[in-house]
């Protein structure tokens, strides 16, 4: 039993001392600067969220039958690289102050870089003038909607999101009369109307059109999603096979038990735990021109009785709980001005400028700690 345990004691020990090798650094370093040029390049042809999602948000980057580590790999073996270094070799000196101090700099700026991976979304929020708004739609996820127009004053709506629309999956909630089961779920698709009217089994939009799948657009906001589905548990008029396309003009309709369910597929919403209120949007253009200089969106900002108002322009983003609203863009039509804000929740944002504070402390107190060791050296020659 004894020996048992030496043993296992001397495999940790080898395994900690291989994880604190400062020569993994360096190869992980130098895997990144590969993923980032080829990551890079690869946006002329993919897009630049396909290119993130591929190259640096992954775990594993597959080069044909080849796995390779993704960027979330190699920046997790650098965080366990420096954790083990700090904990296992001696470097717990006063003359290593500085140097410990700057290596948790670095490990502050890796766990910003993971919570912002994590937990941070990005979307638009879009305005007419007069009106509020409290979501935001994602730029890449999309959602189904089950809308219970039924309710007195309001809709009752049922969501799930892209996670569950997988062919094979049943949905089935006990705020529905019925189930939906998945046929098949597209990211980007087109209509294609029948030659002939399916048979009976098909309903609505899906007697009339199929969906074809087409590749993935570089600008991932151009990607129209579409769904097969079957609708089970009902009566025997609504039972059948379904289709859904984002942007439709005209939501899906069933009846069921004298209600009226509507159906969508859309981006996926965020709901805020406040509002925005578009008061008024500005737009100045070069003279002569059509071309927009700049504009801006004046709003109110309401929560829980609290009313602020602010100026969204270009260089001047609004800050709340955590979200910041940029001026990304506008619409016009109908003699209607609606603004578009660009909304990002980044629970990370201020590991950065803590983490470089840190690293510049630590390299500060490294300097002080060695140049009257360098001066002294010289003298003394």
């Amino acid at each position: 039993m004894t020996v048992h345990r030496s043993k296992l004691k001397k495999n940790l020990q080898n395994i900690a001392e291989f994880l604190t090798q400062t020569e993994i650094v360096f190869y992980c370093l130098f895997w990144l600067m590969v993923l980032v040029v080829v990551g890079t390049i690869a946006q002329r042809y993919v897009g630049l969220f396909q290119a993130q999602q591929q190259y640096f948000s992954s775990f594993i980057l597959w080069l044909g039958p080849v796995p390779l580590p993704g960027g979330y790999t190699t920046l997790g073996v650098i965080f366990i690289n420096l954790v083990f270094f700090l904990i296992f070799k001696s470097v717990w000196k006063k003359e290593n102050l500085g140097i410990i101090i700057t290596h948790l700099g670095v490990l502050l700026l890796l766990v910003g870089s993971f919570l912002t991976a994590g937990f941070s979304t990005e979307g638009s929020m879009v305005i007419q003038e007069g009106d509020t708004s409290n979501f935001v739609r994602d730029y890449h996820k999309v959602e189904l909607v089950v809308r219970d127009t039924s309710p007195e004053g309001h809709d009752q709506e049922t969501n799930f999101s892209q996670g569950w629309l997988k062919p094979g999956s049943v949905l089935k909630t006990d705020l529905l009369p019925f189930k939906i089961q998945v046929l098949s779920f597209c990211k980007n698709c087109d209509p294609i109307r029948r030659n002939q009217p399916a048979d009976s089994a098909y309903r609505g939009f899906a007697k009339n059109f199929d969906l074809a799948p087409l590749p993935l657009d570089k600008e991932d906001e151009r990607n129209r999603a579409g769904l097969f589905f079957k609708i089970e548990g009902a009566d025997a008029l609504a039972n059948g096979t379904y289709a859904l396309l984002e942007f439709m003009p005209v939501a899906q309709t069933l009846r069921v038990g004298g209600k009226i369910y509507e159906l969508e597929i859309r981006r996926a919403r965020t709901y805020l735990p406040f509002r925005i209120h578009l008061i008024d949007f500005e737009k100045q253009i070069y003279p002569g021109t059509n071309k927009a200089r700049s504009y801006k969106s004046v709003v109110t900002l309401i929560d829980e009785g609290i009313q602020q108002r602010s100026v969204i322009q270009m260089n001047q983003p609004l800050r709340y709980k955590n979200y910041t609203f940029f001026q990304a863009s506008f619409i016009e039509g109908n003699g209607q001005e609606t603004t578009v804000l660009a909304v990002v929740k980044n629970v990370g944002r201020l590991f950065p400028y803590i983490s470089s504070l840190v690293m510049c402390i630590g390299l500060l107190v490294h300097l002080l700690i060695q140049v009257p060791k360098l001066i002294f050296k010289a003298k003394s020659r």
